[in-house]
């Protein structure tokens, strides 16, 4: 009868040498690299996606708000910078009443892009500022003042607009155009290039 010793089941058993250790995380490192660069595209897509669909909603929301309060509004944005404000066209007359100074402020709206995502260097024009009289019932109105902002978007209380199209970026090179009907004052947006 033949006899197995502890040695000779040890022996049957082979171990995994460090080579062997190393290869298959080298391995695996290549294949998670590989699938995490789609995935971070992806994500980096959908980031700039979101923020250029929330100024998207804005500029239509602009839009119904002058057809409602049969006023003349504006969208501004920051060329090369990520702030943007929604205002009246003008300032409120001296004859208005208190409560119509609160309406109208009620509508006003600043805002940012999120962090690593702008607006496109062109203005569509020359750089414009805003009274501060506009500005005034946002928080942040004093840091607003002094800001140089691109041609405004105007929005008609008849429905119609101003002609407008820029770029929101990432720093990955993903771009999208918004873009702004003059007969409709519809807005739509476009996927740009992604380097």
């Amino acid at each position: 009868m033949h006899r197995y010793s502890a040695s000779n089941r040890t022996s049957s058993h082979s171990a995994y040498t460090l080579i062997e250790v190393l290869l298959a995380l080298v391995i695996l490192v290549i294949l998670t690299s590989m699938a995490s660069s789609p995935l971070m595209q992806s994500w980096r897509d959908q980031r700039t996606g979101s923020a250029t669909e929330d100024v998207r909603a804005l500029l239509a929301g602009t839009r119904i708000l002058a057809l409602d309060r049969d006023e003349t509004w504006q969208f501004v944005y920051e060329p090369g910078g990520t702030r943007y404000v929604r205002v009246p066209q003008s300032a409120a007359s001296e004859s208005s009443t208190e409560q119509t100074d609160q309406t109208t402020n009620r509508g006003k709206q600043s805002g940012t892009l999120p962090p690593q995502i702008k607006f496109g260097e062109s203005g569509g024009g020359a750089a414009s500022t805003i009274s501060s009289d506009l500005l005034t019932g946002l928080s942040d109105a004093g840091e607003l003042s002094g800001v140089s902002w691109s041609t405004p978007v105007i929005f008609y209380s008849d429905g119609t607009s101003s002609e407008a199209t820029f770029e929101i970026n990432d720093e990955y090179g993903n771009t999208r155009t918004v873009s702004v009907r003059e007969l409709t004052g519809g807005v739509t947006v476009k996927d740009g290039t992604t380097l």
